[in-house]
């Protein structure tokens, strides 16, 4: 490839460097080189980076989702077993404290004897 026009319009010299009569490349198109350079080297690595991650989001979003329905679930059915548990302590004392206060009156019926 001696002193060829590249496809981004700068021009190469030939195998020792020597740039031949023709300029330079721009410093800014250097910068573009790198870059494109960069990518070609590095792109296909970062392509599939960005879709393991995209894939490993959705994954951990899907789980966070489920898990806060268990939760949810879970502590609605606790609330629920709470209530009911309460409710029949509740009427199981009802009689208790009829049952302690009729006792209440036959001990003291007896004492009275």
């Amino acid at each position: 490839m001696n002193n060829e026009q590249s496809a981004n319009g700068t021009y190469q010299g030939d195998a020792n460097g020597a740039g031949g009569d023709r300029a330079p490349a721009a410093s800014g198109n250097a910068g573009n080189n790198v870059d494109k350079i960069r990518e070609l080297i590095f792109g296909e690595q970062m392509v599939g980076y960005d879709a393991r991650f995209s894939q490993i989001e959705s994954k951990l979003t899907a789980e966070v989702d489920s898990l806060r329905k268990m939760v949810e679930s879970s502590l609605a059915e606790l609330r629920s077993n709470f209530e009911k548990r309460a409710n029949d302590v509740e009427k199981a004392s009802v009689p208790r404290l009829e049952l302690a206060a009729a006792l209440e009156r036959i001990a003291a019926g007896l004492r009275g004897q």
